[in-house]
C-alpha cells in the first residue's frame, strides 16, 4: 500500500493523507471521501505510512502535466495561497486508455475503423518494450520532444522523441495491462495551413528579433501591425505541431480577434472566457483533448487550459490590469507567462502600444524590448484639447455634428465608475496631492477631510486651490448613461448606444453591440475603458475623451501612467484607416499636450518622476483584513503590525482603513508593504496566516 499527500480541490482544508495500492505520480487526479462526501483531489507527493488509519482514494483518468505542476506550485508559493487554490485554477489533461491482453495486442473496438491510421500505428508499436523505457525516461527526466505516431519510427526513436510535457505510466493487472497515453502528447502531426498576409519590412525585422528571444516585448504604436506579427509566430508554432495561446485582457476583444484567427487558421481555433456556459466550456475542453483545437484566444483563465505541446503565448495589451486576479489566488497572468518562458522554455510575446512602466524597464534592462514605430495604414489624427470641465460643450457638439454629417462614427469615453471621489480645481485641474506619497488624496465627506489611502495622512478639506487659489472646487463625476441621454437630446436622429459592463453583461449582448457598431447600425458609442481595449473600428472619425482628469488625479501611484495610457489607447480607436480626430476635454490640457506624441517619451519621464518606494523600483504587497465587526478587523491588523515593524528588510508604507471601507458587509483594513525583492516580503509573511496581494495593483 502506498500513501499520498492530497490537496482537496475547491475546499478550504489542510493537506490530507490517503492510501492506494497503486504507485501514483505527482499531479494525478483522484477522488477522495471527506465526511461521506466525494471530492476531487490531486496527488502532491508520496509520504511515509502515518500512524493513523487512512481512507483509500480512487484514481481518475485525469492528471496535471509537468508544466501545470510547475506553474501551480509556483502560484502557491509566490501568491501565498494553498495548493488546493492553485491547482483548482487548472483544467487537467485526460488519459486515453487502451486495454490490452497479456500479449499487449490492442483489443479491437466494435465500431473501430480499420483504416484509421492512428489505430494502425498503435498496433505497429512494440508496446511490451515501451513501458520500461518510458518509466526510465520519466524517472531520469529525459523527456524532451513529441511522440509522433504518424512517423514510421522504430521503438528506440519513438522513445527518444517523448515530449518534455508528457507523462506515460502503466499498471500491470492479473490478466491484462492498461497503457495510458496522455493528452499532452501530440497524437497527430497534421499541419494547419495558415493564410497570412506577407509582413512588411518593419514587421519582418520585429519578427526576426522576436524569433531570437524566449521572451520579447513588442512595443508597437497603435496600427503598426502587431497582430500580423503575432499570427506569424502562431503559424510557426502550428507548423512545428505545437499549440498556441492568445491572451487578451477583456472578453470584449474575443469576438473580433476570434474572427481574424478563424479567417487565418480555420476551425482549429477556440475561445475561452468567463461568459461561456458550462456546456460551451466542456465542449472547448473536449476539443482541446482531441486536439481539434490548437489555438485558444481568451482572457487570463485560458492560461490554465490543457493545451498540448504549447509553443507560443501571446499576451496582447500586456499593460492591462485585467490580467491581475482580484480574488485568491491573486495571480497576474502576464507575470506567470514570463515564469513559463523561463522554466518551460515556451516562447512568450508581450505586446502593447502603451506598455506598463514595469514591463518597459524590465524588457529594456534585459534586452528583449523591440520598438515598432509607425502605422500599417497611411493615416493620421488631429488632437483637439479643450480646457473645460466634463460636459457637452458647444465646441464638442460642433465636432460631433461634423462627424455625423460626413456619415462617420464617434466614440465617447468616460472613466469607469469610481468607488470614491477626489477633489479637483476647476480652474487648473490640481488634484490635492499627499505631501508624503506623491499620490492624490481622496475625499471623505463623513470625516470632512482629504485622506491619503497609502500613508493615512489626513488634512481638512480646503476651501481654495493650493496651486492657483481658485475657490471653484469640484467632486462631481458624470456617467455613461447621463452622457448618452444628453446626446440623444442634441442628436435625436442618431443611433446611440452604451458600452459598459452594465449594458454588455453577457457575451451575447457584447457581441451584438460590437456587431451593430461595426456594421454602422450605431452612430455614437458611449463607454468606459472597454472602449479602449484594442478594438478595430474602421469608420470611427472622432474619439472623445471626457473626465480624464479623474483618472490622472486618482489616489494611486499608477494614476498618471494609467491616464496617459488610456489617452493613447482611446486615441488609437480613431482614424484607423483614414484621418481622424481626438477630442480631449480636460482642465490640464497644457500638461496632457506634452505626452500625446511618442508614448516612450512619457515612460522615460515617468521613470524619473515616480517615487522610488513603488514599482518598478520596489515590489509592493498589500495585506488585507476584513470582518463583519469593524473593531475586530482593525484589531486583526494591529496584531500583525508589530511583527512586521521588527523586520528590517521590508518597509511599511502605510496602514489603516481601505478607501472602499466596506464590501459584502465586511469592514476592510490593510497594511501596504514595500521591499527591493518579493522574496523579502514572502520571507516576512511565510509563517503568517494572512490574506496578501503580492505585486498589488489595486492599492485602494
Amino acid at each position: 500500500m502506498f500513501f499520498y499527500c492530497i490537496a482537496a480541490l475547491g475546499l478550504h482544508s489542510p493537506l490530507l493523507t490517503y492510501q492506494s495500492p497503486l504507485l501514483l505520480q505527482k499531479g494525478q487526479c483522484v477522488r477522495i471521501q471527506i465526511k461521506n462526501k466525494h471530492h476531487k483531489g490531486v496527488v502532491l507527493r508520496q509520504v511515509n505510512k502515518p500512524d493513523f488509519v487512512c481512507k483509500t482514494l480512487e484514481v481518475e483518468h485525469f492528471y496535471f502535466n509537468r508544466r501545470q505542476q510547475i506553474l501551480a506550485d509556483f502560484i502557491a508559493y509566490y501568491y501565498h495561497c494553498s495548493y488546493a487554490e492553485s491547482y483548482n485554477l487548472f483544467e487537467p489533461f485526460m488519459q486515453f486508455v487502451w486495454h490490452c491482453n497479456q500479449n499487449l495486442n490492442p483489443k479491437p473496438r466494435k465500431k473501430q475503423n480499420p483504416q484509421n491510421p492512428q489505430s494502425q500505428k498503435m498496433q505497429n508499436l512494440n508496446l511490451p518494450n515501451l513501458a520500461p523505457k518510458l518509466d526510465s525516461a520519466l524517472d531520469s527526466a529525459l523527456i524532451d520532444s513529441a511522440l509522433d505516431f504518424n512517423s514510421e519510427s522504430t521503438l528506440d526513436s519513438a522513445y527518444k522523441s517523448i515530449s518534455m510535457d508528457s507523462t506515460f505510466w502503466h499498471t500491470k493487472l492479473p490478466n491484462f495491462e492498461t497503457m495510458r497515453f496522455f493528452t499532452d502528447i501530440p497524437l497527430s502531426s497534421n499541419r494547419t495551413i495558415a493564410t497570412l498576409k506577407p509582413l512588411s519590412q518593419a514587421q519582418l525585422a520585429a519578427s526576426n528579433f522576436i524569433e531570437s528571444k524566449h521572451v520579447s516585448l513588442l512595443f508597437g504604436d497603435t496600427g503598426s501591425g502587431k497582430t500580423e506579427i503575432y499570427f506569424y509566430h502562431i503559424a510557426k508554432a502550428l507548423s512545428q505541431n505545437k499549440s498556441a495561446l492568445f491572451l487578451m485582457p477583456e472578453i470584449a476583444l474575443t469576438p473580433q480577434i476570434l474572427a481574424r484567427l478563424e479567417s487565418s487558421f480555420g476551425d482549429c481555433v477556440g475561445v475561452w472566457h468567463s461568459k461561456l456556459t458550462k456546456a460551451q466550456k466542456q465542449n472547448i475542453i473536449n476539443n482541446i483533448y482531441t486536439q481539434r483545437i490548437k489555438i485558444i484566444a481568451g482572457a487570463r483563465s485560458a492560461l490554465f487550459l490543457p493545451l498540448a505541446n504549447l509553443g507560443v503565448i501571446i499576451v496582447d495589451e500586456e499593460h492591462d490590469e485585467a490580467y491581475k486576479s482580484l480574488q485568491n489566488p491573486r495571480y497576474n497572468a502576464r507575470d506567470l507567462c514570463l515564469f513559463l518562458a523561463q522554466k518551460a522554455h515556451i516562447k512568450v510575446i508581450l505586446g502593447s502600444a502603451t506598455p506598463s512602466l514595469s514591463s518597459y524597464v524590465l524588457a529594456k534592462n534585459n534586452k528583449y524590448l523591440y520598438r515598432l514605430k509607425g502605422r500599417f495604414f497611411d493615416s493620421a489624427k488631429d488632437f483637439i484639447l479643450e480646457q473645460h470641465k466634463c460636459e457637452l460643450s458647444p465646441n464638442l457638439l460642433q465636432h460631433l455634428h461634423q462627424t455625423l454629417e460626413s456619415k462617420k462614427q464617434a466614440i465617447f469615453f468616460l472613466p469607469t465608475r469610481a468607488h470614491f471621489k477626489s477633489l479637483l480645481c476647476l480652474q487648473c485641474g490640481y488634484g490635492f496631492q499627499c505631501p508624503f506619497c506623491s499620490v492624490n488624496m481622496s475625499l471623505h465627506l463623513s470625516q470632512n477631510a482629504l485622506v491619503c489611502h497609502y500613508c493615512a495622512y489626513t488634512q481638512a478639506i480646503p476651501n481654495q486651490c493650493l496651486q492657483c487659489n481658485n475657490h471653484d472646487l469640484s467632486t462631481n463625476r458624470i456617467g455613461t448613461a447621463q452622457i448618452a441621454d444628453e446626446l440623444k437630446v442634441h442628436f435625436p436622429h442618431a443611433n446611440i448606444a452604451v458600452f459598459d459592463k452594465d449594458h454588455a453583461s453577457t457575451h451575447k449582448k457584447l457581441k451584438e453591440i460590437l456587431h451593430n457598431f461595426n456594421t454602422h447600425k450605431i452612430d455614437i458609442l458611449v463607454g468606459t475603458q472597454m472602449l479602449s481595449k484594442g478594438h478595430d473600428y474602421h469608420n470611427v472619425a472622432l474619439a472623445v475623451v471626457m473626465g480624464i482628469d479623474y483618472v490622472l488625479n486618482g489616489g494611486d501611484f499608477k494614476s498618471f501612467e494609467r491616464g496617459i495610457a488610456l489617452l493613447h489607447q482611446i486615441a488609437g480607436r480613431s482614424g484607423r484607416k483614414e484621418r481622424g480626430k481626438v477630442f480631449i476635454q480636460s482642465l490640464q490640457t497644457d500638461w496632457i499636450r506634452l505626452f500625446l506624441g511618442d508614448y516612450e517619451e512619457f515612460l522615460k519621464w515617468e521613470f524619473t518622476h515616480r517615487s522610488h518606494a513603488y514599482p518598478p523600483f520596489k515590489r509592493l504587497a498589500m495585506i488585507h483584513f476584513s470582518h463583519t465587526n469593524k473593531a475586530q478587523a482593525k484589531a486583526n491588523m494591529l496584531q500583525i503590525l508589530p511583527f512586521l515593524e521588527r523586520n528590517k528588510e521590508i518597509i511599511i508604507i502605510g496602514y489603516g482603513q481601505n478607501a472602499i471601507e466596506k464590501i459584502a458587509n465586511k469592514w476592510r483594513f490593510h497594511i501596504l508593504l514595500s521591499a527591493p525583492k518579493t522574496k523579502q516580503i514572502l520571507s516576512a509573511i511565510q509563517n503568517l496566516d494572512v490574506d496578501i496581494d503580492i505585486d498589488a495593483l489595486d492599492t485602494l
